[in-house]
């Protein structure tokens, strides 16, 4: 059978491969030059590699992994430090980091992010942001699930987290 996949994305590349691997004849059709949707990259003219920069992924992503152990390239991955910065809403220039550990699996590896920030959060605050992953730690998957409704913001809100 022969399938058009509109998109050569992540989504329309894996498409693309599992219906190969089914036996049928697939057809991935992009409007853009470059193939990997948000996580593309390209070479320029002096032999530099540019990224998106649009989107990530990371090792928790157990369709993903997969999928990279099956094209045989998990080891080409080339993994970033995890980190999240945010400018100091208060103090303009600024900005304040929060360190996620690699040897620590997620969610884990937040509270010690949470801890280790010593600019963004006090004490009472780290407290309350612990607290609000707990659920992740004891429910898991199923809990994750079912905040995908809320934005990030909301999620903080709702957990009584400060924004």
């Amino acid at each position: 059978l022969r399938v058009a996949v509109i998109g050569g994305g992540l989504a329309g590349l894996s498409c693309g491969k599992y219906l190969a691997d089914a036996g049928h004849i697939p057809l991935v059709l992009e409007a853009r030059d470059v193939l990997g949707g948000k996580v593309s990259a390209w070479q320029d003219e002096d032999g530099d590699w540019i990224e998106t920069g649009l989107h990530i992924f990371f090792g928790a992503y157990p369709n993903m992994m997969n999928l990279f152990k099956e094209l045989d390239i998990e080891d080409r991955l080339q993994w970033k430090k995890h980190a999240m910065i945010f400018a100091m809403p208060d103090k303009p220039g600024e900005f304040s980091r929060f360190d996620f550990p690699s040897w620590l699996p997620a969610p884990l590896n937040a509270f010690v992010a949470i801890v280790g920030n010593s600019d963004m959060l006090t004490w009472p605050e780290k407290i309350k942001f612990g607290l609000a992953l707990l659920p992740m730690i004891v429910a898991g998957q199923d809990y994750i699930n079912k905040q995908d409704e809320l934005s990030v913001k909301e999620w903080m809100q709702k957990n009584g987290v400060p924004d």
